[in-house]
């Protein structure tokens, strides 16, 4: 008997994790038959009887315990239904973890981590998948590719430092991921698994085919939510047997239960995708991450060309910032063009495309090279507005205006998924309606118009209409079979296409001009990291960013693709201004259909967190702005009003934010959403 059975046998009741149809995932207590205390174990799959139903439950044992809440009596667990666990005491460590710093229920967190489908007694229809990716299809290529002097200076230190995460920023095109992949061989070799994180689905594809060129499909698995649900539970079997050396994926790959964990790695780190904002739990995956390294003893990697703010400030304190400030192959950054639109305008020029961008796409095409034309936004246009009434056409729901979509002729809320199908003004009945503002849609009509002998695919989240479109339409464009890609920030990251040597932005302005503190880094990020798809290969590449405000210091920064003086600005102003990484954040949104008891709550809630902080003397060091309302102040029919709370003392600061949160009581009809290091506040 191992020490954990021993443990175990000492304990007089398991607590399990059970879905109940209509009440969710909930823990109980179970009573630990005599027969079981020998075997029974953390992570175990268990048979248990609820209530006065006929067919036992499957459940999952997630602890033990020798006395019960008084009045309670337990009934006997049935059966052990699968002796070896699901996971492990360390990986239930990281969501306790996750539940008491992000302000939720465990039950909340494991809905997150388990597939509802291991919740059924019975999985013989998920054991295999229907349909197999295409990216499995790729085939391993032998490859002889050697470090360069730079890379390899970088992966030593990386190997030596002592501290717990490491950052790499480099430049685009530095070969990032050749580093990547001499590390994941490294922690194969040790007999040692991997987790490999991307923002965005389109990059993980990207990544996961490159990585099976290199080791082969057998070993490789990826997790997001694009994958089906048989397809998921396929690569859990597969993780508990420990079959995955290397596991790709999304936000929500950080907690796939992989076996023998040595290596994190989060490419693109500073993308605001890693963190979830809705539902709960409201994790960032870099966060997790670090939690998983530390119970693991595993290695965390990031890497960036743009890297957070916050994690570049960590990185220069604890001596683990890498740089590569060169690309591969000596190969040259692009030439960037900042053309000033107000300039097109006065020579009447009223096209969304300057004359640079028409002429220097037609001479790039025809060469035989391809362009990039990123649009920051989804849609035809930003509003629709009445030229009669003035009405601007709004969701019924939410306090913004609707997106029209040509491809469908509608309007769409892209918070509620309200849609509107009218010619006409809803108000006043009128046909003179007219679109304002630029989406990703109407750029590629237009395009299509100027353009009408090229090749042109538009990518983003609203042109997918099948699972793994994205693959398919990324293939084209790297066989060169698209001239002109259009899309949003999906197409800003990752692409590495060496026949691309134009990159137009057509709106540079976009990014900056939200009301948010993090709108500057959020812009310039988007703006570097789209320039450094152009010229990866051996033709130097060219990028023209169209603006209004050609003298915006942050689209200067992006322009000379200068990180570092873009970083001293930045931390400058949010030392003064208390902002991470001087502080932690926590959002308290309060909403109700009811717009007064909502503004009254969240008042409440306001005044005596003030006294509790003041009583206890942090008042200088817990900061609360607000309430205010929202700057989307009604979604889904509920207005909202926030509180944000700027805390300098670190867990201390949080453990008593969170200690006072527990204690508010609402009522029914007013909800309280905890954001905890909010991406945004909006």
């Amino acid at each position: 008997m191992d020490e954990t059975s021993k443990e175990n046998k000492a304990q007089k009741y398991a607590q399990v994790l059970v879905d109940i149809n209509k009440l969710g995932t909930k823990t109980f207590s179970y009573l630990i038959p005599d027969e079981f205390k020998d075997e029974i174990k953390i992570g175990q799959a268990v048979s248990i009887p609820f209530g006065r139903r006929k067919e036992d439950l499957k459940a999952y044992v997630v602890g033990f315990s020798n006395y019960l809440d008084e009045g309670i009596k337990a009934k006997n667990i049935s059966q052990i239904i699968e002796a070896k666990p699901l996971f492990s005491l360390e990986y239930l460590k990281l969501l306790d973890w996750v539940s008491n710093y992000y302000f939720c229920d465990i039950q909340t967190v494991l809905n997150t981590a388990l597939p509802q489908k291991f919740f059924e007694k019975n999985v013989k229809k998920y054991r295999t998948p229907k349909i197999k990716s295409k990216i499995f299809d790729v085939e391993k290529k032998n490859f002889n590719s050697s470090l360069s002097s730079a890379q390899k200076k970088i992966y030593d230190e990386i190997k030596k430092v002592n501290a717990p995460t490491s950052l790499l920023y480099g430049i685009t095109g530095s070969g990032k991921t050749e580093i990547y992949f001499k590390l994941i061989e490294d922690t194969i070799q040790q007999g040692k698994n991997v987790i490999f994180l991307a923002p965005e689905i389109a990059l993980v594809s990207q990544l996961t085919m490159r990585t099976i060129e290199r080791f082969g499909a057998d070993c490789v698995a990826i997790w997001h939510s694009s994958i089906t649900e048989a397809q998921k539970y396929e690569t859990w079997k597969k993780l508990k047997n420990n079959e995955i050396k290397i596991l790709f994926g999304a936000r929500s790959a950080v907690f796939a239960p992989i076996k023998d964990l040595g290596l994190i790695i989060i490419d693109e780190e500073h993308d605001s995708s890693y963190k979830q904002t809705m539902p709960n739990p409201r994790y960032h995956a870099r966060d997790v991450a670090k939690k998983l390294a530390q119970l693991y003893g595993a290695k965390l990697v990031l890497g960036s060309a743009t890297p957070s703010i916050e994690s570049y400030f960590e990185a220069i304190n604890t001596n683990s910032l890498f740089k590569l400030k060169e690309r591969y192959n000596s190969a040259k950054l692009p030439k960037v063009s900042v053309i000033d639109m107000r300039v097109e305008r006065a020579e009447k020029n009223y096209s969304i495309f300057s004359r640079t961008l028409i002429n220097k796409t037609i001479e790039t095409v025809i060469k035989g090279r391809q362009v990039i034309f990123l649009i920051n936004r989804r849609g035809f246009s930003s509003y629709t507005q009445c030229l009669e009434c003035g009405e601007v056409i709004g969701c019924t729901k939410c306090a913004i205006p609707l997106i029209y979509h040509a491809n469908t002729n509608s309007y769409k809320c892209h918070y509620c998924n309200y849609e509107l199908k009218t010619d006409k003004c809803p108000k006043c009945n009128s046909s003179a309606i007219e679109h304002f503002g630029l989406g990703s849609e109407k750029v590629e009509n237009i395009a299509r118009e100027i353009f009408p002998d090229f090749r042109i695919e538009r990518l983003d989240s609203d042109s997918l209409t099948k699972k793994n479109e994205h693959i398919e339409i990324l293939k084209r464009f790297k066989d060169g079979e698209i001239d002109i890609l259009i899309g949003t920030q999906m197409i800003a990251k990752g692409l590495d296409n060496k026949n691309v040597t134009l990159v137009g932005v057509i709106n540079a302005d976009l990014s900056f001009n939200l009301p948010d503190y993090r709108s500057s880094e959020r812009g310039f990020s988007i703006l570097t990291q789209v320039a450094g798809r152009s010229g990866r290969g051996e033709e130097e590449g060219r990028v023209i960013f169209q603006t209004y405000n050609s003298d915006n210091a942050f689209l200067i920064n992006a322009k000379e693709q200068d990180y570092e003086n873009f970083y001293e600005n930045e931390i400058e102003l949010r030392q003064m201004l208390s902002y991470p990484p001087f502080s932690k954040m926590i959002r308290v949104i309060i909403s109700s259909k009811n717009e007064f008891r909502a503004q009254r709550a969240i008042a409440e809630i306001e005044f005596h967190l003030s006294d509790y902080i003041k009583k206890l003397a942090l008042d200088e060091n817990i900061l609360i702005l607000g309430p205010t309302p929202c700057v989307i102040n009604k979604i889904k029919e509920e207005y909202r009003f926030n509180i944000i709370i700027k805390n300098l003392l670190g867990q201390r600061g949080h453990q008593t934010i969170l200690r006072f949160l527990k204690t508010a009581k609402l009522p029914q009809d007013i909800k309280m959403v905890v954001d905890i290091d909010p991406s945004d506040i909006l």
